[in-house]
Parts: structure tokens; sequence; C-alpha cells
């Protein structure tokens, strides 16, 4: 008997089906749950920031590091500011405090060399609500920045084609060029690309390289600037990728 009058409810509840809840019996006096969903949040969602540290020759190279979300990520990228990617150092000691103030950001708690200052002045500008560091822009650290300066994509990124390029430039008449090869030196792309800015002046650039590989591999992206006096490569960079189909 019992079993029939639950058949009865279930066919009742089939016969129904508008709602979220459609289907499902629920005993008189309990609550349905809402439905499940995989989606994180945005508080469980990863935070990616954007690092600067310094390249064997003393200029600053882009990075990202993807690291929990938090409520104070300017705080977060002096903490990893500390620890350098591959390949490169950092100037920036431990135990760095942070306060920012309508878009002036004023950091304390340790001696900053110039080189430290520059890493700290361009990794918190990456923030839109950061205009200036300890009363210094971009501009006045504009000693530690390559000639051409690729933000994106950072060294080791997996990419796809079409891939896209953004950084800045303080080059002759604001013109450079790239080269993407791959993992055997096979050239795929080049090119050249013309900065907002340049002769003294740095500028931005966003340019976009298609291609085609038959399978994952390494390659890389060289941007250089050719030389006005006898067109040798000069100003090089090169960001190691990973390519993918």
């Amino acid at each position: 008997m019992k079993r029939a009058s639950w058949i009865a409810v279930l066919g009742l509840l089939a016969a129904g089906c508008g709602g979220g809840n459609a289907g499902v019996a629920q005993t008189p006096g309990t609550t349905v749950p809402p439905p499940t969903t995989t989606a994180a949040t945005t508080a469980e969602r990863p935070l990616s920031l954007e690092l600067f540290f310094l390249a064997p020759d003393g200029k600053l190279v882009a990075a990202s590091r993807t690291v929990a979300r938090t409520q104070t990520p300017g705080a977060a990228t002096l903490d990893e500011l500390t620890d350098p990617v591959e390949d490169t150092t950092t100037e920036v000691p431990d135990g760095l405090k942070l306060t920012i103030d309508a878009g002036r950001a004023q950091v304390t708690g340790g001696s900053l060399n110039d080189a430290a200052l520059a890493q700290i002045v361009y990794s918190l500008t990456s923030f839109p609500t950061v205009q200036s560091v300890n009363g210094k822009t971009r501009a006045d650290v504009e000693a530690f920045a390559p000639a051409i300066l690729v933000e994106h994509p950072v060294a080791e990124s997996t990419v796809t084609s079409p891939l896209r390029v953004t950084g800045t430039a303080n080059t002759f008449e604001a013109t450079f060029n790239y080269r993407l090869e791959d993992a055997q030196g096979n050239e795929l792309a080049k090119d050249f690309v013309t900065a907002t800015s340049g002769s003294g002046t740095r500028g931005t650039f966003d340019f976009t390289v298609s291609f085609t590989v038959d399978s994952a591999q390494n390659g890389k992206l060289a941007v250089f600037e050719l030389s006005a006096e006898d067109g040798s490569v000069i100003h090089e960079r090169v960001v190691p990728l990973r390519l993918a189909p």
C-alpha cells in the first residue's frame, strides 16, 4: 500500500515537471536543497599576478604566477616578488608593507634600491587602480626597461594561433621586428611592428601572430630592432613558449 502511494506521488510530480525540482519526491516538513553547481565562485577562483623580475642583463622581464584569491592582491604581489622565476633574479626584500590611496601606492618596511623599485613599480601598476609607487611611475624607472618589453605572453606559456603579443617599446621610429620559431628553429612567422611611440618615448604595442604546428612543441618568440646603421640585430629579447596546435 505504501509503495503504491509513492508511485502515485511520483506520477503527479512527473506530470507537472515545470519547476527546478520536478521529479524529486519531498517529505513534508523538509526543504529541497538547491541544485549543486560545479562552477567555482569568484572567491574560489585563483588569482593571476603580473610580476616583473630581472633578466641576466639587469633589465625587467615579465612573468606571471597564480596564487589563491585574496582581498589584498597588492600585498600578495610584493610577497611573490621576493621569489624569482627561473633564469631571473630579484632585488625586492621580504617584509614590505603596502598602502594605497587614490591610485598612489606607498611601500614601506624595507630598503629599496633602484632595481627593486623598478620591479615594484611595474608590477603594482599592472593593476588599473595603481598609478604610482612611492611617487614613481613607469616613466621614472625607464632605465630598467628593455627597449622592447613583452608583457604577454610570458615565458613558458602554452599558446595557440593566433598568438596575441602585447607590451611596450622605445625603439627608433617606434618600429621593431619579430620572429616565431618552432622546436627545430624553423621560422613560422615574421613581420615588423609599429608601437604607438618611440625614439625616446615609450609606446605600447599589441599584435597577433598566426602559426601552424602539427603537434605541441617548444618554440620561441624573438623581438628585436634592426640597427639603422648596419641592419644588425640589436635589443633582442627571446620568450620561450610552448606551441599548441
